[in-house]
């Protein structure tokens, strides 16, 4: 709908806001369905989707194990962790941090 109808930015704005959840059931199975469908028709989306959770939970994961290991970030290392957009390095650091005596040894 949205490749093939242009619209304002405010009219792109008011259907995403009517797109969020109701709390009603059978409306909220509704959207599932269409983002179902929607994603089974871009699976590069999908696929990215996938991506930008993994980038997500990798961060959370290694900001629990510096704080478990009570390694203080500093605002530019959690910048930096945020910024990481490589899941590879999470991984790596995240496997750092496990043993590391500070932050910045973890971020190597």
């Amino acid at each position: 709908m949205l490749q093939y109808l242009p619209m304002s930015t405010t009219a792109r704005e008011e259907l995403l806001w009517r797109f969020a959840r109701t709390g009603d059931p059978e409306i909220d199975a509704r959207q599932d369905r269409i983002l179902e469908v929607l994603l089974s028709a871009n699976p590069r989306m999908k696929q990215r989707l996938v991506d930008e959770g993994r980038l997500d939970e990798a961060r959370a994961a290694l900001r629990r194990v510096l704080a478990h290991r009570q390694l203080a970030l500093a605002p530019e290392d959690a910048a930096r962790i945020e910024a990481c957009a490589d899941l590879a390095t999470l991984e790596r650091w995240h496997a750092q941090a496990l043993t590391a005596s500070s932050v910045s040894q973890a971020l190597r």
